[in-house]
């Protein structure tokens, strides 16, 4: 479509895809539900699943998301980007200060 606008994410990180972290609560609270062998049910339960996640819980994984897409720009290692997006207080726009974590996770 003419002036949408696309987001890649690396394919196998989940850490840095929300949409990855969105599906994996749907799948919970799928399995949660009733089970049934009629696939118009099943259908109706998967939808239900996915209307049934708050959108400010999506907001929350899109935002843990920023914050290690930041922290991996930063140069900061696996666990340290994990300890940063742990330990962060809001800097603006969801980004870390590269100085302040480093040397408080040193």
């Amino acid at each position: 479509r003419k002036g949408a606008l696309n987001d890649f994410y690396p394919k196998f990180h989940c850490e840095l895809n929300f949409i990855k972290q969105y599906w994996g609560a749907v799948k919970f609270r799928y399995r949660s539900s009733a089970q049934t062998t009629d696939i118009d049910a099943m259908e109706r339960n998967v939808i239900a699943c996915l209307d049934d996640i708050p959108l400010s819980q999506i907001q929350r994984y899109a935002n843990q998301s920023a914050i290690f897409i930041s922290a991996y720009s930063q140069g900061f290692s696996g666990s340290m980007a994990a300890w940063a997006n742990r330990n962060q207080r809001y800097h603006g726009h969801q980004t870390l200060d590269g100085s302040e974590s480093k040397a408080a996770y040193a």
